[in-house]
């Protein structure tokens, strides 16, 4: 019998179905190269396992945990990081990092850490004995319930919480978020779409960047300097600057803050337009040289084409003040049906309908066309006053002479009797 010959049609499909196998594991091959090693992390003990951080530093891989037990540890130069790191202390008040001196402005500052990593986390530890306590460029930082003094994050998406601050911090970058946080100094932000919430600042706040939100934070000044479309409510401050060295900043709101003197300015309104300010509580700016509870204008500067309604002014000098030449078309007092509550308008409201029958004249380019006969706001409610602390109780030392004039007493009677039985026993002899 004759064996079966192939045919030049069969050769084709079993050379097509050849290079269809090749094709298929030659894909796959790729896929598994392309495919990311699942790499263990680990979590490193200093000092259990390391002495020093810096040495931990050095052994870790992307993605491990250096954990810092209780101590005190030296950095003795600035300790670089430059791979996905956590490093997390115990706890911030019994971890301390002492870094490697302090300088002063004349000369380089002396960094304790500096990273160049995204997603670096920082923890539980107190930074000291440094010029900046952390530098950072990446993305995605996270530093939390951390003890240090002046620090710089730049990069996008970080996240700043519950820190205290002893310095200025810096930040640059979009989408930050700065919130919890205890400053001693201040901050100075350079950046978009960044949120700043329920901070407290013993010093200032210095603002470039647009769309960002600045809610819930208490600080003495903040400055606004290309700035646009910000959002500034719920603060408690002193002064807010918009047009910081005259640079214009426009369309941002400024709603339902507590803006308390004496200072020389409640609102200063420098230089921009389209800003809206509606819903403040603006109150006791006085002082020897007047006080405004609202400035408006600079020196050729032009600040025109912003609106006030729903404000409260109270028990101010001045409600609102040029201290410059003014210039442009003026400013909007009203929403069309309601103005502004000023506590030196002495108008009056015939009809009863709780707005005032004759305007509240700033100048010819600057009238309050419905101002309010009662403020819609408040007064803010006072701090509580700090509670007089219990008398110690003095040291007792007459209680302890008595005590010790006691037990002499008894040790002089018991050596009496002791002796008298001493003389007695050797007379018996």
């Amino acid at each position: 019998m004759d064996s079966p010959r192939s045919t030049p049609h069969g050769n084709r499909r079993l050379r097509r179905s050849v290079a269809m196998l090749l094709i298929l594991v030659l894909a796959a091959s790729n896929m598994l190269v392309l495919l990311p090693a699942c790499a263990e992390v680990h979590t490193i003990i200093v000092p259990d396992d390391f002495a020093t951080i810096s040495t931990a530093v050095e052994h870790a891989g992307e993605g491990d945990t250096v954990y810092v037990k209780s101590g005190t540890y030296e950095i003795n130069e600035t300790l670089n990081i430059n791979k996905t790191i956590s490093l997390i202390g115990e706890d911030a008040a019994t971890t301390l990092l002492v870094g490697p001196g302090i300088t002063g402005w004349l000369f380089s500052p002396q960094v304790a850490i500096e990273v160049n990593a995204d997603n670096f986390k920082i923890s539980q530890v107190t930074i000291n004995n440094c010029d900046v306590g952390i530098s950072v460029s990446g993305e995605g930082t996270e530093v939390s319930n951390t003890i240090m003094s002046r620090s710089d994050v730049s990069g996008s998406h970080s996240l700043i919480s519950n820190n205290t601050i002893t310095g200025l911090l810096t930040v640059t970058g979009s989408y930050q978020t700065i919130t919890g946080n205890n400053f001693a100094a201040g901050l100075d932000l350079n950046g978009s779409f960044c949120s700043i919430t329920e901070n407290t600042m013993a010093y200032d706040i210095y603002l470039q960047g647009d769309s960002n939100t600045i809610k819930g934070n208490n600080f003495p000044t903040m400055f606004l300097e290309y700035a646009d479309s910000n959002i500034i409510s719920n603060n408690s401050f002193t002064c807010l600057w918009v047009g910081f060295m005259g640079h214009a900043c426009s369309n941002n709101a400024v709603f339902e803050n507590i803006a308390k003197g004496p200072y020389i300015w409640g609102i200063l309104m420098v230089t921009g337009s389209q800003n809206v300010f509606h819903d403040n509580y603006i109150a006791d700016y006085v002082g020897d040289n007047d006080g405004y509870g609202i400035a408006i204008g600079g020196t050729n500067l032009v600040a025109e084409n912003n609106i006030f309604y729903h404000n409260t002014l109270v028990n101010n000098s001045k409600s609102v003040g040029y201290n410059w030449a003014l210039e442009g078309s003026g400013n909007v007092w009203d929403n069309g049906k309601e103005g502004n509550y000023w506590s030196d308008y002495n108008g009056t409201d015939a009809n009863g309908d709780k707005i005032g029958d004759t305007p509240y004249i700033i100048d010819e380019k600057n009238i309050d066309h419905y101002p309010l006969m009662s403020p819609l706001i408040a007064p803010p409610t006072p701090l509580p006053s700090p509670q007089p602390q219990p008398e110690q109780e003095p040291f007792p030392f007459a209680s302890i002479a008595v005590a010790v004039l006691v037990i002499i007493a008894i040790a002089g009677v018991i050596l009496l009797v002791y002796r008298s039985k001493h003389i007695a026993a050797k007379s018996v002899q």
